[in-house]
């Protein structure tokens, strides 16, 4: 490579990847910019909470209790709609963060955005078998049939927690 090469590149690079960025996000839905600043916020927060407060302090913020029962909420089709926006801007803030944002942290962010809307979720913790000796954790967030955050995992994981929206608790068994 020649020095005109690799300072075209150094010149050339960064530019052509800003202005990729800024195509794709123009491309991305008014509902999606819309809450990408606060799905970045949240899944800080999450992450904050998960290294620094006990996990039983957390549950109880996370919705109603539904322990391993697998309950999912009905959701209108705007509903959900709506759902898939909320998660997809918190799965496109997780690729931003400097910090580690895996799925129970995205399962958290998602929540209190679903919440905050008025929309029904189901947040499902599950395990499975890995190997001899280990076993995997997962969680996701499900709005309906539609998978907002962590994708479906009900055929992947055996669901050991779930939490339901408060005003489903009624519903649910309370």
């Amino acid at each position: 490579m020649t020095v005109e090469d690799m300072a075209s590149h150094v010149l050339h690079g960064p530019r052509t990847v800003l202005c990729r960025k800024a195509r794709a996000w123009r491309s991305k839905p008014p509902e999606e910019k819309l809450w990408f600043a606060p799905a970045f916020l949240l899944l800080g927060l999450a992450r904050a909470a998960l290294l620094t407060v006990p996990f039983r302090r957390i549950a109880p913020l996370l919705g109603h209790n539904l322990q391993a029962a697998v309950a999912v909420p009905l959701a209108g089709e705007r509903e959900v709609a709506r759902a898939l926006h909320i998660g997809r801007a918190v799965r496109t803030a997780a690729r931003y963060t400097p910090w580690e944002s895996q799925c129970l942290a995205q399962a958290m962010a998602a929540r209190v955005l679903l919440g905050v809307n008025g929309l029904p979720y189901g947040l499902y913790l599950g395990v499975r078998k890995r190997g001899e000796s280990g076993v995997t954790a997962h969680a996701w967030v499900c709005t309906g049939p539609a998978a907002v955050t962590g994708g479906r995992g009900f055929g992947q994981f055996a669901v050991v927690g779930t939490f339901v929206s408060p005003r489903l608790a009624p519903a649910a068994g309370r």
